[in-house]
């Protein structure tokens, strides 16, 4: 429950999920006016999310 109450871990979340998302629209789609712009938007929500979860993680590990 704690999980869900912290807001490193929702963001970190919801970032990852949203990255891989577009990364993979990027990956998957070939019709788009700007292509690039997935791939930088993707990656970047990405690395964001995943450095949510790390603070997330880390924190945790100092609290126990």
């Amino acid at each position: 429950m704690k999980k869900l109450t912290d807001l490193r871990f929702i963001i970190g979340t919801f970032f990852s999920l949203s990255g891989l998302i577009v990364l993979l629209c990027y990956f998957v789609t070939t019709q788009s006016k700007y292509p690039q712009m997935n791939l930088y938007s993707g990656a970047a929500m990405l690395l964001f999310g995943l450095l949510m979860l790390i603070l997330f993680y880390k924190g945790d590990a100092e609290d126990a």
